[in-house]
Order: C-alpha cells, then structure tokens, then sequence
C-alpha cells in the first residue's frame, strides 16, 4: 500500500491533472450520452404519441362531418327516395352544393396514412357520396328541362307532336336517373354502416395504444 502511495506521490502533477482530467471528461461523456439517448427514447414517444392522436382526432372528424351530413340528408329527402317505385320519377329537387366534405378534403393527407381497412372506408363513403350528390344535380337539371318542356307543351303556338317527343324522352331519362339514386341510396348506406364499425374498430385500437404509451 505504501508502495502504491509512492507511485502516485511520484506521478507529477501535470499528469496527474491530465489524468483526472481524462477521467472527467469520460465521466461526463458518459452521462452527456446517456442524457442524449434518454432525451431520443422520449422524443420518440412523443413522436408517436402526437400521430396517434392526430389519426385518432380524425377518425373522430371524419365519422363526425359523415353522420351530420346523413342526418340532414335523411331528413329531406329518405322518405322520398325510399318511396321512389320501379319506372317512376323523383320531381323533387334537392338543392347541394359543391363544399360538402370540408374535414375531409382538410385532412385528407393524414387520412391516406391510415391503416388500409380505415382509409379504405373512408374512401368509399366519400365516394358514394360524391356519386350521389352528382346524381342529385344531374336529376335537379332534368326536373329544370322537365318544367320548360311542360311550358313549352301548354303553348298552343308550339309544335304539340315536337314537345310530345321531347317529354317522353325526358320521362326516360328521369326515370333512369330515379332508380340510379335509389341504388346509390342503399349502397352509400351500407358503405356508412360497414366505414363506421371499421372507424370505431380503429379508434379503439388507437386508444389502446395511446394507453399503453402513457403507462
């Protein structure tokens, strides 16, 4: 012991600094790296975290705008459209506009990183949607030419065999376009019904994993 004391009085003091030194800086490396993975590990966790909130405050919007558009659309118009017989009509206009899906087209980069049965739902209501609000204008149109020709019709000074034509032709294609909304109707419908059990299918397995985060 007394020999190793020796050893150590005769190390001379500027190697002794550099040593502690040396050993300092390993010390304090060590930590520094440490913090640094630490601080990483964290900063991932809340990396994901925030995206698992994000797909989950979607979902959420995304069932939230589709179930008030149905329910203000059921409410003009499925009584009619359930109504609605083979080889009949619907002389009923239906006023839409073109800004129907303002979260989703708002979100629709976080919704294409959805899981595939998720953002596949979702798809394919916005899309039977949109088929069905394109349809209702084409119908809307045809209801406008409809009442023209009727004018056109009540008019002694017109040529009765022309609009007789015309009317008929009209009826065809009015009848068509009847029974294309009916069938989108039910389709859009089914679409909601299966998109909204896969949406709270996902959203519940977001939320198991937003839990399991915080424990």
């Amino acid at each position: 012991m007394g020999e190793f004391s020796n050893l150590l009085n005769s190390i001379p003091g500027w190697l002794s600094s550099s040593l502690t030194a040396l050993v300092g800086t390993l010390i304090g490396g060590w930590f520094t790296l440490k913090g640094v993975t630490q601080q990483a590990k964290l900063s991932k966790v809340e990396t994901e975290r925030e995206s698992l909130e994000l797909q989950l405050s979607v979902l959420k919007g995304v069932k939230g705008e589709v179930f008030t558009l149905i329910n203000l659309y059921n409410k003009r118009m499925k009584t009619h459209v359930d109504n609605i017989k083979p080889g009949q009509m619907l002389i009923l206009t239906f006023p839409v506009g073109d800004d129907n899906f303002i979260f989703y087209e708002q979100n629709a980069n976080v919704i294409a990183k959805l899981n595939d049965s998720a953002r596949d739902s979702i798809i394919n209501i916005y899309t039977y949607s949109r088929s069905l609000i394109q349809s209702f204008k084409g119908n809307n149109k045809l209801i406008e030419d409809y009442e023209k020709i009727l004018i056109g019709m009540a008019d002694n000074n017109n040529d009765k065999t022309m609009y007789k034509r015309l009317h008929d032709a009209k009826i065809d294609v009015m009848v068509d376009y009847a029974q294309g909304i009916k069938n989108i109707d039910a389709e859009l419908r089914d679409a909601v019904n299966k998109g909204f059990n896969i949406i709270d299918q996902e959203v519940k397995s977001l939320q198991m994993k937003l839990n399991k985060l915080a424990s």
